[in-house]
């Protein structure tokens, strides 16, 4: 469909923009330049731009509305994007649990899951960038977290089999408790 264009081994978590039109591939495990993203033309592979890292990008993911771009590192942070001018926004996130392995944008795009080396999922207030709180570990191993298409619960699949759902909605634990 789409003539091959290279990229850099080991890339993990690629992603496209909501619209379709841009790919972002994750670079650094063998790249002599650095460490970043791409982002590429989804058609014909061309590089529209480059996004620099400090560290190790294992995945990249859009934001549902297509204006941010989540990068996670190795060295356990997560950068935020601007799209628009390629800029990043804000500080970092921090979740402090071993290198990040997936990003995840709930489908209104205001919380972040943010998949850990050690087993946990942290979720995010994507605007003030202040830490929800993590998922409890179900194992100490590797753990790919993403968001249901309504948003209301976050499903964690372990390298060791196991998968475990939590309801992230409010609305739902009120439903519980109440």
């Amino acid at each position: 469909v789409v003539p091959p264009f290279e990229v850099d081994p080991f890339v993990l978590g690629l992603d496209f923009s909501p619209d379709g039109s841009k790919l972002a591939v994750p670079f650094g495990f063998a790249h002599a330049g650095g460490s970043g993203v791409e982002i590429r033309d989804a058609t014909s592979g061309e590089r529209l731009a480059t996004v620099s890292a400090n560290s190790e990008v294992r995945t990249a993911s859009f934001s549902p509305d297509g204006r941010l771009l989540a990068i996670a590192q190795v060295d356990g942070q997560v950068h935020l994007w601007a799209t628009e001018d390629w800029r990043e926004v804000g500080t970092p996130l921090a979740p402090d649990r071993g290198f990040v392995l997936r990003v995840d944008f709930s489908p209104d795009g205001r919380a972040l899951a943010a998949s850990s080396a050690d087993g946990t999922v942290s979720l995010w207030d994507v605007a003030s960038r202040e830490a929800i709180g993590p998922l409890p570990a179900a194992t100490n191993s590797w753990v790919s977290g993403r968001f249901s298409p309504d948003g209301r619960r976050v499903a964690a699949l372990y390298d060791n089999g196991r998968a475990l759902s939590w309801e992230v909605d409010p609305a739902a634990w009120l439903q519980h408790v109440c």
